[in-house]
């Protein structure tokens, strides 16, 4: 269905003039249900999506963010070219819940700017009409170009189409925001936000302009100014500093909070409430200062409910698991396979935790007013779901709370549903203090209290037949589950919260079509933590479910193959149909310099001096997009020290919008993953954690970058596919792969430190 937006002609401007596209937005219950999506108008509530303005620039809005990935270029790019025009003309406001339409979380292209997409299309359509009676020419028979409107012999500006009036458009909607879901009190739904409904006449591919363009993301050059206001740089009238005294353990609870020595801290004031406790101040150092003091004297309960990071895959295994959470394949045919087979690879794959692990700290700045109405300046990814959290937390209507957002340090997915960082804090601290409070995390505490990535493990079967082939895969997979977003404040504070979402899933996209799989996936509670404690709250991470699991699948493969004494990309090659993984099979290792052979190497060991090299191989789908990645490694026997010397990726994600941060995107991601692979690991004894700082959480540096190569595809026949995610997945089986090929041990355990790979090759 096409559905024709309604454009009026409000008032007659001299100066000024402008055309404005807006949504109705839904009315919100106390609850913050949405009434009736897209079935009222409101003139009075209206938030614009664009606004094209007399002096010919474009003003565009949306409640999705920029997480670090380059979006916001895309959202530019994708005005741009369905009005057809530059994207050097468009300007973007970003996330505010006061000043955008829509909400959501932000997922690039596919889901991020798919309703910029097609209101620019309407705002097109709207725009021919307005030229077709300009002019005095057929629509059809209208061209548009860098948003100059020709035909008839004549030309007319959009500029000039909008100067002296006052024009608006209004674009029907559907979807919803992020609310409380009706169905489950205190639990999130709504993840993707208001969505335009209709299906508006959209460019095709080869039409394409300015997509394929190396579009530069906005916010780096204000950043190299050093316009970019952070969230940390935010200050308000009246304005309190405040510093969390955090508990002993993850579990502890409250005894007696410290007192503030007024003599040496004239201004401090200790808060509570519930199990938590602030030093807040006028000056911000005096409030650092206060705040060691008072954490030295305060007193905590004893608790050791967690098991001791060397327990996590004991006590994962101990679990009184029930059935699969999620369960996908074919029980029968890989049972009969598995029965028939003439011999089974059968391995256990393992991973502890791992963090975001933002560089920078984390701050956020609530202001909370006596009538109850709330402003909330946060870096979060979810603007719509961080406010119906904090109203949820604060007990006033969602429609009081307004999300203020700003640039902070880069995550991937951990504000998702829109917590977990300081805003539960700051928003509790302001409504007991009744002015605004700014709360800046520490690394050590973030490091120590933010939610993290599970703990997996994961027990995988293969059938081969007489020939070596896969005729079956059994994989079970177990974790914590990776949805507790609950507001870390909220929690201490004993204020209301969400409730974890229990669930895992299988998250593979099975590459090897010619192999009958069942894969099943088991979820527990988040370890420690329960309704009045912390724990270790599992939360997403870029590529969820999907990159843990990969590992263990494509481990699996180059056991399968190594067995068989095959090769591992023809292997790869023989078990698929393809032809768009196959294609980037053979690219990617022409590129690296393959030379077909079976791993391990010929003159692998595991013991004596020197420096051993190896390859390996692994690939992936994720949203229609096929990836491989060889990684080249040395391997030193007697010091377990691997080094990545070389990592070629491939990736073919049909048509590419932006090539230049498509690179970079790749980049970014391969680094966090060879992080995961080699260093990355929270530890813990039974009380809290202990990788609280830089040299406890080691995460990639530059000097152990190694030389990335890239083969990109782009093909327009193939569509847009997803390639913000996937790269972070595709280092640990590829540089474990490696490893196997230089030693002949194969790691089944991730990281892959120093330590852990000698004690692999010394057992």
């Amino acid at each position: 269905m096409i559905s024709t937006p309604t454009l009026t002609r409000r008032q007659f401007v001299k100066a000024g003039g402008a055309l404005v596209v807006s949504a109705s937005l839904p009315s919100l219950s106390s609850r913050g249900s949405v009434e009736a999506a897209g079935s009222t108008l409101d003139a009075t509530k209206l938030a614009s999506w664009i606004e094209i303005h007399d002096d010919g620039r474009l003003l565009v809005r949306t409640g999705k963010i920029e997480t670090g990935t380059g979006m916001s270029a895309f959202y530019a790019q994708v005005v741009a070219e369905e009005l057809r025009v530059r994207p050097e003309v468009i300007s973007l406001v970003l996330g505010h819940t006061d000043e955008t339409p829509d909400g959501g979380f932000s997922a690039g292209f596919l889901t991020g700017a798919n309703n910029l997409r097609k209101v620019a299309a309407y705002t097109y359509q709207a725009l021919l009409d307005l030229a077709a009676g300009a002019l005095n020419a057929p629509k059809d028979a209208l061209a548009v170009t860098d948003g100059v409107v020709s035909g008839g012999g004549r030309r007319i500006s959009y500029a000039g189409l909008v100067r002296g009036q006052r024009l608006e458009l209004t674009i029907p909607i559907g979807g919803s925001l992020p609310a409380l879901d009706p169905g489950q009190p205190t639990g999130l739904s709504g993840l993707t936000g208001l969505q335009v409904s209709g299906t508006p006449p959209t460019r095709e591919i080869p039409q394409y302009s300015v997509i394929g363009e190396s579009f530069p993301v906005p916010t780096v050059a204000e950043r190299v100014r050093g316009d970019t206001e952070w969230v940390g740089d935010v200050r308000l009238p009246g304005m309190l500093h405040a510093r969390m005294v955090r508990p002993s353990a993850v579990g502890a609870t409250l005894v007696r909070a410290g007192s503030v020595d007024r003599a040496r801290f004239p201004n401090a004031e200790v808060v509570t409430k519930g199990n938590l406790v602030a030093v807040v101040s006028p000056d911000e150092w005096e409030a650092v200062a206060a705040a060691r003091a008072v954490a030295a004297s305060t007193t905590w309960s004893d608790w050791s409910g967690l098991p001791g990071h060397d327990e996590v895959t004991a006590t994962l295994r101990a679990q009184p698991w029930g059935a699969p959470s999620h369960e996908r394949g074919d029980a029968a045919k890989v049972s009969a396979a598995l029965s028939a087979a003439a011999k089974t690879v059968e391995a256990s794959y393992e991973q502890p935790f791992t963090r975001h692990a933002p560089m920078g700290a984390y701050v956020a700045v609530a202001d909370v007013r006596r009538d109850g109405s709330a402003t909330v300046h946060t870096a979060s990814a979810q603007s719509q779901g961080l406010r119906v959290q904090i109203a949820h937390a604060l007990g006033v209507d969602v429609e009081k709370v307004v999300v203020r957002w700003h640039q902070g340090p880069a995550q991937y997915g951990r504000t998702t549903w829109g917590g977990d960082g300081a805003e539960g804090d700051a928003a509790i601290l302001s409504q007991l203090v009744g002015s605004p409070v700014r709360v800046q995390w520490t690394i050590q505490e973030d490091l120590a209290w933010s939610t993290v990535s599970p703990a997996w493990v994961a027990d995988v079967k293969g059938a081969l037949d007489t020939e070596g082939r896969l005729s079956a895969v059994h994989s079970d997979w177990y974790a914590p589950h990776e949805n507790d977003a609950r507001l870390l404040g909220a929690l201490l504070a004993g204020a209301p919260s969400v409730t974890p979402l229990a669930t895992n899933r299988v998250s593979t996209v099975w590459a090897y079509e010619k192999i009958p799989v069942l894969e099943r996936a088991f979820a527990m509670p988040s370890l420690g933590a329960d309704a009045t404690s912390a724990g270790l709250r599992g939360n997403i991470m870029r590529t969820p479910w999907q990159r843990q699991q990969n590992f263990a699948t494509e481990a699996l493969i180059n056991e399968a193959a190594a067995a068989a004494g095959a090769d591992p990309i023809q292997y790869r090659i023989d078990h698929t149909t393809n032809p768009r993984l196959i294609e980037l099979l053979r690219a990617t290792a022409k590129e690296a310099g393959w030379d077909p052979r079976p791993s391990p190497r010929p003159g692998a060991r595991r013991t004596g001096g020197g420096l051993l090299a190896g390859r390996g191989v692994a690939v992936m789908i994720r949203s229609d997009a096929p990836w491989v990645a060889i990684a080249e490694v040395t391997v030193a026997p007697d010091t377990g020290e691997v080094r990545v010397t070389r990592f070629t990726v491939g990736l073919d994600c049909g048509k590419v919008m932006n090539p230049r941060q498509l690179r970079l995107t790749v980049q970014g991601g391969i680094v966090q993953g060879l992080g995961e692979a080699l260093t990355e690991e929270v530890t813990f004894d039974r009380q809290k954690v202990t990788s609280t700082d830089w040299t406890r959480y080691r995460i990639p540096t530059m000097g152990s970058t190694p030389d990335i190569r890239m083969v990109i595809t782009s093909y327009d026949d193939r569509g847009i596919n997803s390639a913000g995610e996937a790269p972070n997945a595709l280092p640990p089986p590829a540089v474990a792969a490696a490893i196997f090929d230089a030693t002949g041990v194969p790691p089944r355990r991730i990281p892959l430190t120093a330590a852990y790979v000698k004690k692999l090759l010394s057992a």
